[in-house]
């Protein structure tokens, strides 16, 4: 992500107030580091589990994607004189449930790297089992097996919705097992304009299938366009994956 000069100074003077400068001041007191330390790199880790933690110099995690002024090989220690350009500024796996504001001093200009985007490695975990059910709804689509179609393809989409939710920095989403509090928080969410109105209004119609479909309450199920629901369920799989890019 990229900022103009005038936002960049904005978001580094907010950093600084609202974290940096109290830690370095309390580090200080607590004999950790050295008064007039001077601060070139700095970050901010925010989780769900552990609370924000904050980051300075050595402390930084970080990957860093850009230009070389070389060849580089895999391994070799790379100094600021091997870059020309940082490009992009991304978490550890050890840190990819969480967001981050990541400062470096490169080249005398701070560079810098933000997304507020939390859970990437648990979201990716429903993407891939939202893929797994879409294959066994297509396969049963394929035999004319409506029953259990409907039901793989209300996975899919409460699969897909969940990882587009969990996106948010809401413990609730993570932990919470109620099928309505999570059609509820995603039907807010496109009506926010977050996402397309069709995928909530599919996985609500698909949730309602469920008592005709799994439950034999009627034959509902039957009159429903399956081709249709097939393909805004793989679109549903694709926003979310794409979402976490």
């Amino acid at each position: 992500m990229s900022f103009d000069e005038e936002t960049k100074q904005k978001i580094f003077q907010q950093v600084m107030d609202i974290w940096v400068n109290p830690e370095v001041e309390r580090r200080i007191k607590e004999g950790t580091i050295e008064k007039g330390i001077s601060i070139t790199k700095m970050q901010i880790i925010f989780s769900l589990d552990d609370g924000n933690k904050i980051r300075l110099n050595e402390e930084v995690k970080a990957i860093i994607t850009g230009k070389a002024t070389r060849d580089i090989k895999k391994g070799e220690i790379v100094y600021e004189t091997d870059i020309n350009q940082i490009e992009n500024i991304q978490l550890t796996k050890e840190d990819s449930n969480c967001g981050h504001i990541t400062l470096l001093l490169f080249k005398n200009s701070w560079i810098i790297g933000f997304d507020a985007r939390y859970n990437k490695k648990v979201i990716k975990k429903h993407i891939d089992a939202s893929k797994e059910f879409y294959e066994s709804a297509k396969e049963n689509l394929g035999k004319n097996r409506l029953r259990p179609f409907y039901e793989n393809s209300f996975a899919v989409a409460e699969l897909s919705a969940k990882g587009i939710l969990l996106t948010l920095p809401d413990k609730k989403i993570l932990e919470g097992k109620n099928h309505k509090d999570r059609l509820n928080k995603f039907k807010n969410w496109a009506e926010l304009g977050n996402v397309k109105m069709e995928f909530n209004t599919t996985l609500s119609k698909l949730n309602n299938l469920r008592s005709s479909a799994r439950y034999l309450s009627s034959d509902d199920y039957q009159n429903e366009d399956s081709k249709e629901v097939l393909k805004v369920i793989e679109e549903m799989i694709k926003f979310a994956e794409e979402n976490i890019k």
